[in-house]
């Protein structure tokens, strides 16, 4: 059994895709409002949860979404042709992170009972239209 989180997000972002045919609609730079959800999970809880949306916020907040939101998503170095997947991943990886920044760090509150939790990034779904999302899996341990 385990409980799993998800925390979603909304930014605004430009992209176009440079390695498409020239035809494709995507080529031309456009803009979407995407929605970045991140699911993380425990078999464990400490204090009753898997750990504290606030932690989640502050992370994907401060690292990601003040970074990402209205800017062009093709001037990031990793993100040269930013595709739904290529932004799924890269976020995976800066949340992966940042994350075990915050929360490994001995003056977190929860520091003390780390060693009885495994808590995991399960997955980062990026959504760019109503009907268009990535689910990138993860399933790595925080």
């Amino acid at each position: 059994m385990r409980y799993q989180l998800k925390k979603s997000f909304k930014m605004e972002a430009a992209h176009f895709l440079p390695l498409v045919d020239d035809e494709h609609k995507c080529k031309r730079l456009h803009g979407h409002s995407y929605t970045l959800t991140f699911c993380i999970s425990s078999e464990k809880l400490i204090d009753g949860m898997v750990c504290d949306f606030k932690d989640i916020s502050f992370v994907v907040k401060t690292v990601i979404i003040n970074v990402f939101d209205h800017r062009l998503l093709n001037d990031f170095p990793r993100l040269e042709n930013p595709t739904a997947e290529n932004l799924a991943a890269y976020c995976a990886e800066i949340f992966l992170h940042e994350f075990r920044m915050l929360y490994y760090r001995p003056t977190h509150p929860w520091y003390k009972d780390r060693k009885k939790q495994f808590i995991r990034l399960d997955a980062v779904e990026v959504q760019e239209t109503a009907t268009s999302i990535c689910r990138y899996e993860v399933d790595e341990h925080i």
